[in-house]
């Protein structure tokens, strides 16, 4: 599935979630937030933080590949989802 909005993805994380027989609970306490938050989420509102849009997707194990156009060939490289989630977090305070 290409997503291409904050719909697109609502859709296919609400789609998987049935799939897999759980609630919205349920999902929440596999993902590590808050039953709120997925009903945000898959409501499609546009300020969800992304790594947690990230984590519920482990969760569900929904991979995520990011295609990059090349100039020749049409290869693609992906994104490993465990590297990005196991990555520390940086903030910057000014």
């Amino acid at each position: 599935m290409n997503i291409l909005s904050v719909k697109d993805l609502a859709v296919c994380i609400k789609q998987a979630r049935r799939n897999r027989g759980w609630t919205q609970a349920q999902l929440a306490e596999q993902a590590g937030v808050s039953r709120d938050w997925i009903i945000g989420l898959e409501s499609a509102k546009p300020s969800v933080e992304l790594g947690l849009v990230l984590r519920t997707m482990k969760a569900l194990q929904i991979p995520l590949t990011i295609d990059s156009p090349q100039k020749r060939g049409g290869s693609s490289s992906g994104i490993n989802l465990d590297e990005v989630l196991n990555q520390p977090h940086h903030q910057d305070i000014t």
